[in-house]
């Protein structure tokens, strides 16, 4: 059996995240643990995003697993890329770990800057951060959110942070659809799932709506964690109201792990468990609608069905949907002009979207978009 432990917490105090974390990860501890000297925790750090937006993982939960692990004596990095060419600096600061790191003796990586290793699964290449071959332990913690292109974001989606930030880039333009794109997905998580130690997903605050980054925040008061990455995505997916074919890339996963279903342990009290009035329609429709018309049809059928980002006069002119569009479809503002998005370059990857601070880009949909989801 595939065990997913799950706890309700109400908050980010300290104290009981410290709990959760002691109790979740010393069932896991091996001999492993113990002669390995370097940690690294893997949070999702989308962008500059404060962590009452519930974009990122919180730093408090990150704060539990530091104490964690510098009690047990290790060495521990937190580390991450960034989407686009975020500030990673400002990254820091904002999503509260360069607090963390004047706090404690920790260390803050970008993995965009330690190099890579180009790796090949079923003809998909990946350009993977070297940090994943440099520490015994590696922690994976995740955000519960929805998400525009596959749908759901947990700890799988989770490990494409560890593709170096501009390589993010080109891949969104070389897999711009939500079938290829989870194709890649896979493959990434072929590549590295064998060097994850342990995987969270913080959904004490978490996002529904239209996630990653500009849907509604959420308090659904829960800390879910396993050594299963596509088990525990099965688990919390469910949980939000997905099905199993609601998540393109999840029944893959869960296949070429040979994870059955029916062999996933949840506790008693979350068997029959779902959490209400979560808006799951903005992004499930889209996909489920989009991945099952035939190819034949399916370039008439998108011009009918189609959702492309439209910049707002709440843009604040900060420039990193210009820098994150992988297709050089956004021109750049200037003093009285809005950034500008030329539709004809436009690969409808919503990257714009999913990285602009401000919430200040809305899709616009057409008719048959907005009657179907």
């Amino acid at each position: 059996m595939t065990k997913i432990q799950i706890r309700r917490i109400d908050g980010y105090d300290l104290p009981p995240l410290q709990e959760a974390v002691g109790e979740f990860l010393n069932q896991e501890l091996n001999s492993h643990w113990k002669h390995s000297k370097k940690v690294l925790l893997k949070p999702n750090l989308l962008g500059a995003f404060p962590p009452e937006r519930a974009v990122t993982t919180h730093p408090a939960l990150l704060e539990a697993l530091i104490l964690y692990f510098l009690d047990m004596g290790k060495e521990v990095c937190i580390g991450d890329s960034p989407g686009g060419t975020v500030n990673v600096e400002k990254v820091w600061q904002t999503c509260g770990l360069r607090d963390l790191a004047e706090r404690y003796p920790i260390q803050l990586i970008n993995l965009s800057t330690v190099g890579y290793r180009e790796l090949v699964y079923e003809d998909i290449s990946v350009k993977i951060s070297e940090v994943l071959w440099d520490y015994g332990i590696i922690i994976n913690i995740g955000k519960l959110k929805t998400h525009g292109l596959v749908g759901f974001t947990g700890a799988l989606k989770n490990l494409f942070g560890l593709v170096p930030g501009l390589a993010k880039s080109d891949y969104h333009r070389l897999y711009p659809n939500t079938n290829d794109f989870c194709k890649l997905l896979v493959a990434n998580y072929q590549l590295t799932k064998e060097h994850i130690t342990y995987s969270f997903i913080d959904g004490i605050l978490g996002m529904d709506g239209a996630g990653p980054s500009a849907g509604r925040v959420r308090k659904f008061g829960l800390l879910l964690g396993s050594k299963s990455i596509s088990a525990l995505d099965y688990v919390a997916s469910r949980l939000m109201g997905f099905q199993l074919k609601d998540v393109p890339y999840l029944w893959t996963a869960l296949h070429k792990d040979g994870q059955l279903i029916s062999e996933i342990q949840i506790p008693t009290s979350f068997q029959h468990f779902k959490l209400s009035d979560v808006d799951i329609r903005t992004v499930k429709m889209s996909n489920k609608v989009l991945r099952y018309i035939p190819k034949i049809v399916r370039y008439p059928f998108q011009r009918l069905y189609d959702r492309r980002p439209v910049i707002t006069s709440r843009c604040q002119k900060c420039g990193i949907c210009v820098t994150s569009c992988p297709a050089k479809a956004i021109s750049p503002p200037d003093r009285l002009n809005f950034p500008v998005i030329d539709r004809s370059k436009c690969i409808k990857c919503l990257c714009c979207h999913e990285m602009c601070s401000y919430e200040a880009i809305d899709i616009h949909k057409t008719l048959l978009a907005r009657l179907l989801g």
